[in-house]
């Protein structure tokens, strides 16, 4: 009896430990390096209503105290996943185990700020030498936060525009799907703009009209008169599919997401030799960042990320020489076509990246 009591709380003991772990984790896998790529948090539109302009107070495009919320949590829960469970990071922020970039714009650096500071919480910065006092009030610890040139960042590339409309309408504004979803929209878009002061003469007008709209909804701003309820859901229900829809091709994937994937892929590659004290990076950017991403690794997404989104990609060693790459968005598994149904070594990751 007592080898049976042994023998199922052995199991069990495994069990708890696989269910804390990503899917296709085993409890004796380590985690080597880990790369978060991240939408910014709640924000403010990007665009004003002329018909029915509204003050925000931080601006247009700005993050709110809700976006703040959303990815300190996020990043508290991270530091639960990098620092206690897998051991990856230190405790306390140390220089050259953590990098850290954003796409130049206010919201994107401001969430990556909060996130860290959920990853590395007040209390864990350091003191003044040979003293008790911290180095900054409540201890906390700062972490540098770095950009690129608009020309050389993956995460927001820059695209001719002559290019990217070439190909959309090569492989999305010709599509059965995108034509139909048009003509459900069209004959409304003198009365939308009318009421709005936006004027629509195609359905990717709609994306910007719906994410005001959206946000209006989550403020509890009343829409402009003139716009139904009925119509305030069309219009965001119409543009949101329009948003993501406009990555499902795969070449545009591949135009705006290869370039980071291929950053991921290097920056693995390089993390397996082990030469280095890094472990860890965070790129903090926008839902078509995301968007892009997915639709590059050949699973594009059918809806628009939400607020402080997460695509995860992470290197684990098996312990008996096996690497491979599992791939995670929003704590959900992806699976890479290049790769089948079991997750990518290591070698076939860089090498999709690569195509």
């Amino acid at each position: 009896m007592s080898d049976l009591r042994f023998s199922f709380g052995l199991v069990r003991a495994v069990l708890l430990a696989n269910l804390l772990l990503p899917a296709g984790a085993l409890a004796e896998d380590r985690l080597l390096f880990a790369v978060d790529v991240i939408r910014h948090g709640d924000r403010t539109p990007l665009s004003e209503l002329p018909a029915a302009p509204h003050r925000w107070e931080q601006g247009l495009g700005q993050l709110t105290g809700r976006g703040m919320r959303q990815e300190y949590e996020l990043g508290a829960r991270m530091r639960t996943v990098y620092v206690d469970r897998y051991h990856l990071l230190p405790s306390s922020y140390t220089a050259g185990t953590l990098y850290a970039r954003s796409t130049d714009i206010d919201r994107t650096l401001m969430s990556a700020e909060c996130f860290l500071a959920g990853l590395y919480p007040p209390g864990t910065g350091p003191r003044v030498a040979d003293s008790d006092q911290p180095g900054l009030p409540d201890a906390l610890q700062p972490i540098p936060i770095h950009t690129v040139e608009r020309n050389e960042d993956v995460l927001n590339p820059k695209i001719a525009p002559e290019e990217i409309e070439a190909l959309k309408a090569r492989t999305l504004f010709s599509s059965p799907e995108w034509k139909r979803e048009s003509a459900g929209v069209e004959p409304k878009f003198a009365a939308w703009s009318k009421a709005t002061g936006v004027t629509l003469t195609s359905l990717e007008q709609l994306i910007g009209l719906s994410d005001t709209l959206l946000i209006y909804g989550l403020y509890h701003i009343p829409p402009p008169q003139g716009l139904s309820d009925e119509d305030v859901r069309t219009i965001i229900t119409a543009g949101r599919w329009a948003f993501a829809e406009s990555f499902q091709p795969a070449e545009i994937g591949r135009l705006e997401g290869r370039g980071l994937l291929q950053d991921v892929a290097d920056r693995l590659r390089q993390a397996s030799a082990g030469k280095s004290r890094l472990k860890y990076v965070l790129f903090s950017a926008h839902d078509s960042t995301l968007l892009a991403a997915m639709s590059a690794l050949g699973a594009p997404l059918t809806a628009a990320p939400p607020y402080a989104s997460r695509l995860n990609f992470a290197l684990f060693d098996d312990g008996h020489g096996g690497l491979r790459v599992e791939i995670n968005y929003n704590d959900q598994p992806v699976t890479v076509p290049a790769c089948g149904a079991a997750p990518c070594s290591l070698a076939r990751f860089v090498e999709s990246a690569a195509k």
